[in-house]
């Protein structure tokens, strides 16, 4: 049985792994970076952890821990409550949570993996949430979802507010949308649904060594993508490569760039069709989809690029300014209503909404058409909030 003081030592390695990894990449962050922190040396860390994995493994552990006895304590206390009293608590208690362990909420999103086991224990809380609160208000997973996605979108992007000001904000948004009366939903969201989806024919990359990095790190991923691989695809030398590109970040930097650019001409192509503006921005949630549905490789691949880029500086990918001419041209209009942020980050509340429930756990096994349709709801969510579908159902 370890001692009591072996055990304190462990939980203050845990808490400066923390601390440090919200100051660095954690990808660049390594355990003599721990250990200088606490005055002790690296090999001392391994009395105390299996090595970096198994530090990371004991800090997904720890959040998982807090976060399911922060939730077991808000429901106790929310039983006798009504559904607008629960919905209410359930912001408040999430913001006070995250923002007194800020660190948890960057550890969580930072895009590491935790361990297997880790990771599954995670979900499970967050099951048991989305299962006690599909219970109290009679909404579908997706509802639950969105709710929280808008609280940790709101804990990072409106940071000054005071959680009671922040609280009202996101209850408002539940319920009411980002809509106003101005903005209606399309009279035949199937037919817009069909438009709007990314054919694998479509997007094709002309660059025969672009397309041949493209097609090897979409079917082995980043870490597994040689260069020998792409090569062979390719139908040139390894050497060659070498020609065109000084290295293999630089390799994937230029196919995201050029998939980046690919992607803006097309959905500008797709959306100009459209004069509604409701028509416009459903065609957008299907078009954000659809790119995480047909390309499921994509998303991992800029994850990694996100990864390397922030610790070792690499190019990001091409900006493309124009992306948000059309959230800043229905907000100007009254069509969409802000609520104090910009368009820039309501494109981004729904590209991170969208992206999330396609690939959220629950949803590993649904069948394209199954994700197509999770569309419906998330645009009635972010339009009309809670009501939509309370009317709906």
């Amino acid at each position: 049985m370890k001692s009591e003081k072996h055990l304190n030592r462990k939980e203050e390695i845990i808490d400066t792994a923390f601390k440090v990894w919200q100051l660095n990449c954690f990808t660049s962050t390594s355990l003599n970076d721990i250990a200088e922190s606490l005055g002790m040396t690296k090999q001392a860390i391994y009395r105390y952890f299996k090595g970096k994995n198994g530090l990371i493994s004991e800090m997904g552990s720890r959040i998982t821990d807090h976060y399911r006895n922060n939730f077991l304590e808000f429901r106790s206390k929310a039983e006798t409550e009504t559904p607008e009293e629960i919905v209410r608590g359930f912001i408040k208690n999430q913001i006070e949570f995250f923002r007194s362990h800020g660190e948890y909420l960057s550890f969580l999103i930072s895009k590491m993996r935790l361990a297997d086991e880790g990771r599954k224990s995670f979900i499970d809380v967050i099951a048991e949430q989305t299962g006690y609160l599909r219970e109290k208000l009679s909404v579908k997973p997706t509802a639950v979802n969105y709710i929280l996605n808008l609280i940790v979108f709101y804990i990072f992007i409106d940071s000054a507010k005071s959680t009671s000001e922040l609280t009202d904000r996101i209850y408002t948004l539940v319920h009411e949308g980002f809509g106003t009366d101005l903005l209606k939903k399309p009279s035949d969201p199937e037919k817009l649904i069909l438009a709007n989806r990314i054919p694998e024919t479509d997007m094709t990359e002309e660059n025969k060594v672009l397309q041949a990095i493209s097609e090897v790190v979409m079917e082995e991923g980043p870490h597994n993508a040689s260069l020998d691989k792409i090569a062979k695809r390719a139908g040139m030398t390894k050497s060659s490569l070498y020609f065109y590109f000084s290295n293999k970040e630089e390799m994937i930097t230029e196919t995201i760039n050029r998939q980046t650019e690919a992607f803006t001409e097309y959905y500008f192509g797709k959306i100009s069709g459209y004069d509604d503006v409701g028509e416009q921005l459903f065609a957008h949630f299907v078009l954000t989809a659809s790119m995480t549905i047909e390309r499921p490789r994509t998303v991992s691949m800029i994850h990694w690029f996100v990864r390397r880029g922030i610790g070792d500086n690499f190019r990001k990918p091409t900006e493309f300014k124009n992306y948000r001419v059309f959230f800043e041209n229905a907000a100007n209009c009254r069509y969409l209503d802000t609520h104090g942020i910009t368009a820039d980050q309501l494109l981004l509340l729904v590209n991170f909404c969208v992206t999330f429930e396609v690939n959220n756990q629950t949803n590993k096994d649904l069948d394209k058409e199954s994700k197509y349709g999770l569309v419906n709801d998330l645009f009635d969510l972010f339009i009309h909030g809670l009501k939509a579908l309370q009317e709906k159902k």
